[in-house]
């Protein structure tokens, strides 16, 4: 979460299931600056599949992209 509150102010019922993407939180060349970040500090590869699928637009779904992506690397 970290990550999404350098970008701003999250709103006040932010929670693990928000779209932070559809709600305005990150737009899309903050995405591309998220995704950068994302794989400097877990040294991982994120693809273009993975940033257009659905779990990547919330926390939770995120957290277990990431954990998917570390157990397989």
């Amino acid at each position: 979460m970290s990550l999404l509150q350098r970008k701003g102010n999250l709103p006040p019922d932010f929670d693990d299931s928000t779209d932070f993407i559809a709600d305005g939180i990150v737009d899309s060349i903050g995405i591309i600056k998220f995704v950068l970040e994302i794989e400097s500090r877990f040294g991982i590869e994120i693809f273009d599949a993975d940033i257009e699928a659905g779990e990547f637009r919330t926390l939770q779904g995120l957290a277990a992209m990431i954990a998917a992506k570390l157990a397989t690397a």
